[in-house]
C-alpha cells in the first residue's frame, strides 16, 4: 500500500545565512569571556556588613510591640443568643398570629382596579362576568352623582379622549 505524502513540502521554509556556524565557537568564547573579565557587578556591600548583622537583626525583632489578641469566643455566644432569639420571634410571629379572614369587604377599590386594568381582559370580557341581576337600573337611577364630582373626575381621567370617542 502507498501512501500519498503530497501535503508535505519538500523543503522546511527556513534557511541559514552563509557561514553562520563558521565563527559561532568564536563568538561564544568571546562572550564567556566577557563574563569572566567582568568581576565588578556594580553593587557594593557596606564594611562589616556581615559582622553586625545577627546583633541588628535580633535588636529589630525584640523592638516589635506586642499585639492585642481579640478572642472571639464570646462573639460566638453573642450570635449563637442573637439567633435564637431570632427564631423565637420568627416562630411566634408564625404560629402565634391569628390570620385575618379575606372577603371582597377587606379589598381596596382601587386594588381590585389596579388588578383589572394590569389583567388583559376587554370590556366584553368583564361584562360577561356580570349577571343581569347584577346590572339593575335602579342602582344607576338612583345614583346622584353631583356635577362638581362629574367634572372633576373627567379632569383627571388621562384618557379623556377615549371616553369622548366611546
Amino acid at each position: 500500500m502507498t501512501t500519498n505524502n503530497s501535503h508535505i513540502p519538500k523543503t522546511s521554509g527556513f534557511k541559514v545565512p552563509k557561514d553562520y556556524f563558521a565563527h559561532s565557537d568564536e563568538h561564544i568564547l568571546n562572550v564567556s569571556h566577557l563574563k569572566e573579565s567582568a568581576s565588578d557587578s556594580g553593587f557594593e556591600v557596606p564594611s562589616d556588613y556581615f559582622e553586625n548583622f545577627d546583633a541588628r537583626l535580633l535588636s529589630k525583632l525584640e523592638q516589635e510591640k506586642e499585639v492585642k489578641v481579640i478572642s472571639i469566643g464570646h462573639w460566638k455566644t453573642a450570635i449563637a443568643a442573637i439567633a435564637v432569639a431570632a427564631s423565637f420571634i420568627l416562630a411566634f410571629n408564625l404560629f402565634m398570629s391569628t390570620p385575618q379572614p379575606l372577603s371582597f369587604d377587606s379589598l381596596e377599590t382601587a386594588a381590585i382596579e389596579n388588578y383589572l386594568e394590569e389583567s388583559d381582559y376587554t370590556s366584553y370580557e368583564l361584562a360577561t362576568l356580570l349577571s343581569e341581576n347584577n346590572l339593575i337600573t335602579d342602582h344607576f337611577i338612583d345614583n346622584n352623582i353631583d356635577e362638581d364630582q362629574l367634572e372633576a373626575y373627567l379632569l383627571d381621567t388621562n384618557n379623556l379622549e377615549d371616553l369622548i370617542t366611546n
